[in-house]
Protein backbone atom coordinates (compact mmCIF):
# COMPACT_ATOMS: atom_id res chain seq x y z
CA UNK A 1 0.00 0.00 0.00
CA UNK A 2 1.05 3.36 -1.18
CA UNK A 3 1.51 6.30 2.00
CA UNK A 4 0.58 9.36 0.67
CA UNK A 5 1.60 12.06 -0.18
CA UNK A 6 4.70 11.34 -2.06
CA UNK A 7 7.79 13.99 -0.73
CA UNK A 8 8.70 14.99 -3.99
CA UNK A 9 8.14 13.41 -7.60
CA UNK A 10 11.74 12.05 -7.61
CA UNK A 11 10.36 9.90 -4.54
CA UNK A 12 7.39 9.26 -6.44
CA UNK A 13 9.36 8.22 -9.99
CA UNK A 14 11.63 6.52 -7.84
CA UNK A 15 8.76 4.19 -6.34
CA UNK A 16 7.13 3.84 -9.26
CA UNK A 17 10.28 2.12 -10.57
CA UNK A 18 10.39 -0.76 -8.12
CA UNK A 19 7.08 -1.82 -9.88
CA UNK A 20 8.41 -1.37 -13.05
CA UNK A 21 11.61 -3.99 -12.66
CA UNK A 22 10.54 -6.22 -15.41
CA UNK A 23 11.50 -3.63 -18.24
CA UNK A 24 14.89 -3.25 -16.84
CA UNK A 25 17.13 -3.17 -19.32
CA UNK A 26 14.48 -4.43 -22.09
CA UNK A 27 16.28 -3.45 -25.54
CA UNK A 28 13.46 -1.83 -27.46
CA UNK A 29 11.34 -0.07 -24.19
CA UNK A 30 11.77 3.62 -23.53
CA UNK A 31 9.88 5.78 -21.42
CA UNK A 32 8.13 8.71 -22.76
CA UNK A 33 7.65 11.50 -20.12
CA UNK A 34 5.00 14.36 -19.99
CA UNK A 35 6.45 17.94 -19.95
CA UNK A 36 6.95 19.40 -17.78
CA UNK A 37 6.61 17.33 -14.30
CA UNK A 38 6.24 14.15 -16.05
CA UNK A 39 10.27 14.28 -16.93
CA UNK A 40 11.03 14.42 -13.16
CA UNK A 41 9.16 10.69 -12.53
CA UNK A 42 10.75 9.78 -15.53
CA UNK A 43 14.49 10.78 -15.14
CA UNK A 44 13.68 8.70 -11.66
CA UNK A 45 12.37 5.67 -13.45
CA UNK A 46 14.73 6.16 -16.31
CA UNK A 47 17.90 6.00 -14.12
CA UNK A 48 16.68 2.53 -12.14
CA UNK A 49 15.48 0.59 -14.88
CA UNK A 50 18.82 2.09 -17.24
CA UNK A 51 15.87 2.74 -20.21
CA UNK A 52 16.52 5.80 -22.54
CA UNK A 53 14.10 8.71 -21.52
CA UNK A 54 12.70 10.95 -24.11
CA UNK A 55 9.96 14.19 -23.65
CA UNK A 56 6.35 13.83 -25.03
CA UNK A 57 4.62 16.98 -25.37
CA UNK A 58 0.82 17.37 -24.63
CA UNK A 59 -1.20 20.41 -23.80
CA UNK A 60 -4.11 20.66 -21.85
CA UNK A 61 -7.15 22.25 -23.63
CA UNK A 62 -8.85 24.55 -20.56
CA UNK A 63 -12.32 26.17 -20.13
CA UNK A 64 -12.54 29.07 -22.48
CA UNK A 65 -13.03 30.68 -19.14
CA UNK A 66 -11.51 29.12 -16.86
CA UNK A 67 -8.00 27.44 -17.72
CA UNK A 68 -7.41 25.59 -15.19
CA UNK A 69 -10.51 23.94 -15.94
CA UNK A 70 -9.71 20.67 -17.92
CA UNK A 71 -11.74 19.99 -20.77
CA UNK A 72 -8.86 17.60 -22.93
CA UNK A 73 -6.21 17.85 -24.67
CA UNK A 74 -3.74 17.87 -27.72
CA UNK A 75 -0.52 15.57 -28.80
CA UNK A 76 2.23 16.27 -30.49
CA UNK A 77 1.52 13.50 -33.21
CA UNK A 78 -2.12 15.53 -34.04
CA UNK A 79 -4.66 13.82 -31.75
CA UNK A 80 -7.25 16.16 -29.85
CA UNK A 81 -8.91 14.58 -26.79
CA UNK A 82 -12.00 16.46 -25.69
CA UNK A 83 -14.19 15.29 -23.08
CA UNK A 84 -17.55 15.48 -24.09
CA UNK A 85 -19.73 14.61 -21.06
CA UNK A 86 -17.56 17.50 -19.60
CA UNK A 87 -17.97 19.65 -22.17
CA UNK A 88 -21.56 19.37 -22.09
CA UNK A 89 -21.25 20.08 -18.21
CA UNK A 90 -19.45 23.12 -18.75
CA UNK A 91 -21.70 24.40 -21.46
CA UNK A 92 -19.29 24.57 -23.79
CA UNK A 93 -18.78 23.32 -27.71
CA UNK A 94 -16.06 22.93 -30.18
CA UNK A 95 -16.46 26.48 -32.02
CA UNK A 96 -15.96 27.48 -28.54
CA UNK A 97 -12.65 25.63 -27.63
CA UNK A 98 -11.08 26.06 -31.25
CA UNK A 99 -9.31 29.50 -30.03
CA UNK A 100 -8.26 27.39 -27.35
CA UNK A 101 -7.17 25.03 -29.07
CA UNK A 102 -5.10 26.79 -31.74
CA UNK A 103 -2.94 29.11 -28.68
CA UNK A 104 -2.05 25.43 -26.90
CA UNK A 105 -1.02 24.44 -30.28
CA UNK A 106 1.18 27.37 -30.96
CA UNK A 107 2.57 26.21 -27.09
CA UNK A 108 2.68 22.69 -28.34
CA UNK A 109 5.16 23.65 -31.11
CA UNK A 110 7.50 26.03 -29.33
CA UNK A 111 7.83 23.10 -26.75
CA UNK A 112 8.53 20.85 -29.52
CA UNK A 113 11.56 22.79 -30.78
CA UNK A 114 12.98 23.49 -27.22
CA UNK A 115 13.12 20.27 -26.34
CA UNK A 116 14.48 18.48 -29.80
CA UNK A 117 11.60 16.19 -30.10
CA UNK A 118 12.35 15.36 -33.80
CA UNK A 119 15.58 14.23 -32.27
CA UNK A 120 13.84 11.17 -30.40
CA UNK A 121 14.21 7.64 -32.94
CA UNK A 122 11.34 6.41 -34.36
CA UNK A 123 8.36 4.78 -31.63
CA UNK A 124 7.13 2.27 -33.63
CA UNK A 125 7.18 -1.09 -32.50
CA UNK A 126 8.63 0.50 -29.40
CA UNK A 127 7.26 -0.44 -25.39
CA UNK A 128 7.02 2.34 -24.22
CA UNK A 129 6.14 3.62 -20.81
CA UNK A 130 4.56 6.83 -20.48
CA UNK A 131 5.04 8.61 -17.23
CA UNK A 132 3.33 11.99 -15.86
CA UNK A 133 3.55 12.81 -12.56
CA UNK A 134 -0.11 12.25 -11.74
CA UNK A 135 -3.77 12.65 -13.25
CA UNK A 136 -6.99 13.92 -12.84
CA UNK A 137 -9.48 13.58 -15.47
CA UNK A 138 -6.61 11.83 -17.55
CA UNK A 139 -6.81 13.63 -20.94
CA UNK A 140 -3.05 14.50 -21.46
CA UNK A 141 -2.50 10.62 -20.73
CA UNK A 142 -5.54 10.02 -23.36
CA UNK A 143 -4.54 12.12 -26.28
CA UNK A 144 -0.82 10.51 -25.45
CA UNK A 145 -1.98 7.41 -25.92
CA UNK A 146 -4.36 7.93 -29.16
CA UNK A 147 -0.73 9.91 -30.86
CA UNK A 148 0.87 6.61 -29.64
CA UNK A 149 -1.72 4.06 -31.24
CA UNK A 150 -1.40 5.98 -34.54
CA UNK A 151 2.66 5.82 -34.30
CA UNK A 152 2.38 1.56 -34.14
CA UNK A 153 4.19 1.46 -31.07
CA UNK A 154 4.02 -2.52 -29.47
CA UNK A 155 2.92 -1.65 -25.78
CA UNK A 156 1.90 1.29 -23.84
CA UNK A 157 2.50 1.02 -20.33
CA UNK A 158 0.91 3.90 -18.36
CA UNK A 159 2.70 4.48 -15.05
CA UNK A 160 1.67 7.20 -12.72
CA UNK A 161 2.23 8.07 -9.26
CA UNK A 162 -1.28 8.87 -8.50
CA UNK A 163 -4.93 9.48 -10.26
CA UNK A 164 -8.89 9.30 -9.21
CA UNK A 165 -10.10 5.75 -9.26
CA UNK A 166 -12.81 6.67 -12.14
CA UNK A 167 -9.79 8.11 -13.89
CA UNK A 168 -7.51 4.55 -13.47
CA UNK A 169 -10.71 2.55 -14.34
CA UNK A 170 -10.34 4.57 -18.02
CA UNK A 171 -6.31 4.69 -18.31
CA UNK A 172 -6.70 0.40 -17.34
CA UNK A 173 -9.25 -0.24 -20.41
CA UNK A 174 -6.92 2.44 -22.42
CA UNK A 175 -3.97 1.11 -22.14
CA UNK A 176 -2.30 -2.08 -22.45
CA UNK A 177 -0.84 -2.30 -18.78
CA UNK A 178 -1.09 0.56 -15.59
CA UNK A 179 0.85 1.07 -12.79
CA UNK A 180 -0.76 3.42 -11.15
CA UNK A 181 0.44 3.92 -7.01
CA UNK A 182 -2.36 5.12 -5.82
CA UNK A 183 -5.97 5.98 -6.25
CA UNK A 184 -7.47 8.42 -3.52
CA UNK A 185 -10.90 9.05 -3.65
CA UNK A 186 -11.23 12.51 -2.61
CA UNK A 187 -9.13 13.92 -5.33
CA UNK A 188 -8.69 17.32 -6.26
CA UNK A 189 -5.48 17.90 -8.09
CA UNK A 190 -2.18 16.15 -8.27
CA UNK A 191 -0.34 18.28 -6.08
CA UNK A 192 -2.22 17.72 -3.07
CA UNK A 193 -0.54 14.41 -3.47
CA UNK A 194 3.11 15.79 -2.55
CA UNK A 195 4.71 17.33 0.25
CA UNK A 196 6.88 19.51 -2.41
CA UNK A 197 5.46 20.15 -5.61
CA UNK A 198 7.24 23.14 -7.07
CA UNK A 199 6.44 24.46 -10.77
CA UNK A 200 9.31 23.12 -13.55
CA UNK A 201 10.45 25.38 -15.70
CA UNK A 202 12.16 24.71 -19.29
CA UNK A 203 15.93 24.73 -18.36
CA UNK A 204 15.32 21.93 -15.49
CA UNK A 205 13.63 19.61 -17.93
CA UNK A 206 16.38 20.25 -20.42
CA UNK A 207 19.11 18.94 -17.83
CA UNK A 208 17.42 15.80 -16.53
CA UNK A 209 16.63 14.88 -19.81
CA UNK A 210 20.42 15.40 -20.56
CA UNK A 211 20.87 12.68 -17.59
Amino acid sequence: MTLLPFHTRTHAGATLAEKLLPYQGVSNALILALVRGGVVIGRAIADSLHLPLFPYIVRKIGHPSHREYGLGAIAEGGATYLDDDAMRTADVTWKDMRPVIEEETRELERLQETYLVAARPSLKEKTVILTDDGAATGGTLFAAIEDLRKANVKKIIIAIPVCPPDTAEKLTTTADETVILATPANFNAVGQWYREFPQVEDGEVLALLKG
